[in-house]
């Protein structure tokens, strides 16, 4: 129901931290976002004040602190909206229509097929939907003494110098406003004055929050100013945004991404041994992709799921891996997510069979079959700092490169977009193209 919520093992700290605080005290809660601090405080007892700019942010403050929630709908969106009318109250009712908004307000004005039956449907199911919302809304016991609408800095000058003081500010301001720009596009309110919270008001936020006797701030990046006061990290995910966790006093907890691994119970390619036939593929679980994957890439890779994980054999030993991912653009091409050798076989080019049999006949069967739908091609992305990739760019028929941009998601110069046919070659024929053109590039063995 709610926006943005900080993860459990956080919400966890939080609650741990406040507890030693003052209980004779109201606790101030800056940037408070989707209110899961004041909600994680509800059991303790005491005075909650809260504050935030951005109008989601302000509907749920108000309705939370017993004020109204004066959102209306601008005069030039009440043709195609006018149907909300009657659900907005300026109480439950309004919060709801928000709530709901952020689901579907950014297809309103947008005319194509699919954003015109989004907004249909939306419109068919509203009756129900907004009187199930409004019914949560009705059930929260959690109610905050006061909401200030207003930037934080203002707000810090009326908090007490002795009163807890918690704020997570916003990681990225942009992605709020991009959250919210449907409410912002389509309803009038109150709108607070306020300045861009960048990096340097974050920094006097903090120089602000630190001098008091008990606070508790949560950044996405680590400051070494504070590394005296650093009690939390928190991570759900390799891929998720870790969070620092400074606070005065506090015990330290960490909680770090945890992942299931699983042996896989056949035998690996020796480092002195020959690739033989037979090629063979093997279907597996997750948590075995995971070990291989772990085992045989940087670690600076992040992990991945993949819908179908299968291992490839030679002669009954493992020599690597792949996973697909199903179509996102095109329905008839997958996503080639993973695929990598056992990275201590004598081959140099190992990675290219690898490949030969992900995108053979078999490996299309078993793709098709995961997903119930025929699949012609596949497509992959290589990060590198060469104009090609050495192991899609060159020696393996039918594999062309599609796009080739500057990289922005990791530390290599280049974006590299490869893909080809599905099923062009048997796993036979593909280890004897293999053995034909890369088998004799070996690496010395090292015992």
């Amino acid at each position: 129901m709610f926006q943005g919520t900080i993860p459990q093992p956080l919400r966890q700290i939080v609650h741990e931290h406040a507890r030693a605080w003052p209980t004779d005290q109201p606790v101030y809660v800056g940037c408070s976002g989707n209110m899961t601090i004041e909600r994680t405080l509800a059991d303790l007892t005491r005075p909650v004040h809260s504050n935030d700019v951005n109008p989601y942010s302000c509907a749920l403050g108000w309705y939370l602190s017993g004020q109204r929630v004066p959102f209306t709908l601008k005069e030039d969106s009440r043709e195609a909206l006018g149907w909300l009318e009657p659900s907005l109250d300026h109480g439950a009712g309004t919060l709801a229509t928000l709530m709901l908004g952020t689901r579907f307000l950014e297809f309103v004005g947008r005319d194509t097929p699919y954003h015109r039956r989004m907004v249909q449907a939306y419109r068919d199911q509203w009756d129900r939907m907004h009187a199930a919302t409004v019914a949560k809304l009705h059930a929260l016991t959690l109610r905050t003494s006061s909401f200030y609408a207003g930037d934080v800095r203002t707000y810090l000058d009326a908090v007490p110098d002795d009163a807890p003081f918690a704020s997570f500010p916003p990681f990225w301001a942009a992605g709020y406003k991009q959250m919210f720009k449907g409410i912002e596009q389509h309803f009038d309110w109150p709108e607070p004055e306020f300045t861009e919270l960048d990096e340097a008001g974050k920094s006097e936020i903090i120089q602000r929050m630190t001098d008091r006797p008990h606070w508790l701030l949560g950044l996405h990046y680590r400051d070494p100013d504070l590394e005296p006061y650093r009690v939390g990290y928190v991570q759900l995910s390799p891929r998720a945004v870790p969070i620092e966790v400074y606070a005065r006093p506090g015990a330290a907890r960490w909680a770090g991404p945890r992942q299931k691994t699983e042996p896989i119970k056949m035998p690996k390619i020796g480092a002195d041994e020959e690739v033989e036939g037979p090629l063979t593929l093997h279907p597996l679980s997750a948590a075995q992709f995971a070990g291989l994957r772990s085992m045989c890439l940087d670690r600076r890779i992040a992990p991945g799921m993949p819908h179908l994980a299968v291992g490839v054999a030679a002669a009954g030993r493992l020599i690597g891996a792949f996973g697909y991912l199903p179509p996102k653009f095109d329905p008839d091409c997958a996503y080639l997510m993973s695929d990598f050798p056992i990275g201590w076989s004598k081959y140099k080019r190992l990675s290219k069979l690898i490949v030969m049999a992900a995108t053979s006949s078999e490996a299309q069967a078993l793709l098709q079959r995961s997903l119930s739908k025929r699949l012609t091609s596949w497509a992959t992305t290589a990060f590198t700092d060469n104009p090609t990739s050495g192991k899609y760019g060159r020696g393996i028929p039918g594999i062309k490169l599609r796009s080739r941009k500057p990289c922005e998601v990791s530390d290599h110069t280049w974006q590299l977009d490869y893909g080809g046919p599905l099923g062009s070659w048997t796993l036979a024929e593909a280890l004897e193209m293999w053995e034909a053109k890369h088998a004799q590039h070996t690496k010395a063995v090292t015992r």
